[in-house]
């Protein structure tokens, strides 16, 4: 029972002693603004633009030149269920990540909507202009 009382003892004093103004809980910490986006788009509206409609499944990386490091550019890999094209099954969708390049990213397990473009090797590929083009954002 002295234990229990002695240990009570203690944490009132403890509590006591303890003051808001004492600096003890150092500074607040400092909201900083959100980054201006870095990415910028030309107002030209960009020709044959695919809409994809499918559930995203998986990703490819590449290797950077070092082989130590991952490419920026990488392939997220959308399982399409509809386009406005021909378009059906596992598709590459290539693309960037860096905000710097308008690059943009995906959730694995969602479904998106994703604006594309052919590029000259038939691959598709998208950025942040084509997406916002596409939404009107």
């Amino acid at each position: 029972m002295l234990s229990i009382t002695a240990g009570l003892v203690f944490l009132m004093s403890a509590l006591s002693v303890q003051s808001a103004d004492d600096g003890a809980l150092g500074a607040p910490p400092i909201l900083r603004k959100a980054p201006a986006a870095t990415c910028t788009c030309s107002d030209a509206r960009a020709p044959g633009i695919i809409i994809l409609e499918g559930l995203i499944v998986d990703a490819e990386v590449t290797l950077a030149p070092d082989r130590l490091s991952i490419n920026d550019r990488q392939a997220t890999i959308m399982d399409v269920a509809k386009s406005n094209d021909d378009v059906k099954g596992r598709t590459r969708i290539w693309h960037t990540t860096s905000e710097k390049s308008c690059g943009v990213t995906f959730d694995y397990g969602r479904t998106y909507e994703v604006a594309v473009r052919r590029a000259e090797d038939g691959e598709f590929e998208t950025d942040q202009c084509l997406m916002r083009r596409t939404t009107g954002q």
